[in-house]
């Protein structure tokens, strides 16, 4: 089975070359065209020189070998890629296809890592039993279960003991699969919607349907959108938070004077009703003293209440200013804005005078300090040849753009999404997983992973199966992230 793989200006693709005459106006050829079966990988159809090619769009995807390299298979990844196969085989039973013409095999079998979604190649012409097929892939996977995780092993156990029996079903592996769950998907519920419901992943914003990651020209426009709706929310958030409003508070403020001004005009009218003999039998000392307790009882009320308010709105204020500067400087990393003047150069005002900061005859050594350092800013001293070693790393290009890739481990796989990536680039242009670079020896080696905005070296395009011998000093870019490979 000839293949290879091609990349043009976003997109890249396996292609397998048919080994036999196809006819092309076959129900299965037009079901594969049309892009119609969620598992299957979207597919083109050409015929260049009388060969039939078939070219599946992989961008963004990764194969199973490629993902599985150098991780150990648990619970979770075998439940999602077993699901993925029954998923698959229920849809060629639904459409009428012959599921003997899927490919199984872990080269060819791509996961979206963050949808965690698995994607099959369907292709007509190629005809082998799905038993023998799916044996070999648990084959494959057993060896690289994480004999750490029990479930993990009983599951993988389970299901290659299904795929060895004669009467090979899909039951059976469904049996595996869900019979260490808490509970069994309902009569009226797939296996796949059951994986769905209780794999709970964080929403993410999908910029369009193409995948996870936009062309270079659309990222200035995705970026300042991005940025803006999330400035805009975190505002709003900001402001729900506030103890309470202007009325509010005016309407408790003007309860307390209506209150206090009550209690004094009752007051008065007793002293003036007693002085023109109307109350003669009332002990006006006694009505006066629990008039000044009751008018003291109000104010202290009034004075605490103010208080807690006055507390509630500082903590609200503090938080938002607090959330203001981890916006700036969240913009200030991603290159939008500068970080304010005064979070950027340390300030001394306000410290008190202490044996740090002034000499034995008072001095304040705050300013003189501040000033040597300004002084000193523009001399560097150079470092020994002996003194910089270390693993080899990828610089940025552009000084602080972005953080050093150090390069310590035999493989460092590089992204924007942190949980599938060693080295985490935060940038819109950048794929979920990019590229990988593997450490042979003494040498490193970069791959691209079949990213949509490409990996390139000394202004070069990556293939996507190609891996490239990184010389001292190579201009490695990733989308739009340059870097410089130092050994």
């Amino acid at each position: 089975m000839r293949t290879e793989y091609k990349r043009d200006m976003n997109h890249n693709y396996l292609v397998f070359y048919g080994e036999q005459e196809i006819d092309t106006s076959s129900y299965q050829v037009r079901m594969l065209a049309g892009n119609v079966l969620p598992s299957i990988l979207k597919c083109r159809i050409q015929r260049v020189d009388g060969n039939m090619m078939f070219y599946y769009d992989i961008t963004s995807r990764q194969s199973i070998s490629s993902l599985y390299e150098e991780k150990k298979f648990k619970k979770e990844d075998l439940q999602k890629i077993f699901g993925g196969f029954l998923k698959a085989m229920e849809e060629m039973g639904e459409y009428l296809l012959n599921p003997g013409q899927l490919v199984i095999d872990p080269d060819y079998v791509f996961m979206d890592v963050e949808k965690n979604g698995l994607y099959f190649c369907y292709l007509p012409g190629y005809d082998k039993e799905v038993q023998e097929q799916f044996r070999s892939f648990t084959e494959y996977i057993l060896p690289k279960l994480d004999h750490t995780d029990g479930s993990a092993v009983m599951l993988g156990y389970g299901v290659y003991r299904s795929a060895l029996e004669d009467s090979f079903h899909l039951e059976h592996i469904k049996k595996e699969l869900y019979q260490t769950r808490e509970e069994m998907p309902g009569e009226n519920r797939s296996p796949e919607i059951f994986l769905q419901e209780k794999e709970k992943t964080a929403p993410s914003y999908e910029p369009d349907d193409r995948g996870d990651t936009i062309p270079e020209w659309e990222a200035d426009a995705y970026q300042s959108k991005w940025h803006k709706s999330g400035m805009e929310n975190e505002k709003k958030a900001d402001k729900e938070k506030q103890p309470s409003d202007r009325k509010k508070g005016y309407k408790g403020k003007a309860a307390a004077l209506i209150a206090a001004g009550v209690t004094l005009a009752a007051m008065l009218g007793i002293l003036a009703a007693n002085y023109l003999g109307y109350l003669p039998w009332l002990n006006v000392e006694a009505a006066m003293g629990a008039g000044i307790v009751l008018l003291g009882a109000v104010l202290l009320i009034c004075l605490l209440t103010g208080k807690k308010k006055l507390r509630e709105q500082k903590n609200w204020r503090d938080e938002v200013e607090k959330n203001r500067k981890v916006r700036e400087r969240q913009e200030a990393i991603l290159g939008n804005t500068k970080l304010p003047e005064e979070e950027a150069k340390p300030s001394f005002e306000g410290m008190p005078l202490s044996t740090e900061t002034k000499d034995m005859g008072g001095k304040d050594l705050r300013t003189e300090k501040a000033d040597t350092r300004e002084q000193n800013v523009g001399e560097t001293i150079v470092l020994s040849a002996n003194i910089m070693s270390g693993p080899a790393s990828l610089v940025s290009k552009e000084p602080g753009e972005l953080a050093t890739i150090y390069l310590k481990d035999d493989l460092t796989v590089i992204g924007k999404l942190e949980t599938a990536c060693d080295a985490v680039i935060p940038y819109p242009t950048v794929s979920r997983v990019h590229g990988k670079i593997r450490k042979r020896g003494e040498e490193y080696y970069l791959t691209d992973l079949n990213s949509r905005n490409g990996t390139s070296v000394n202004g070069r395009m990556l293939k996507g199966d190609e891996e490239y011998l990184l010389q001292e000093e190579d201009e490695v870019d990733f989308a739009q992230a340059r870097y410089i490979f130092l050994k």
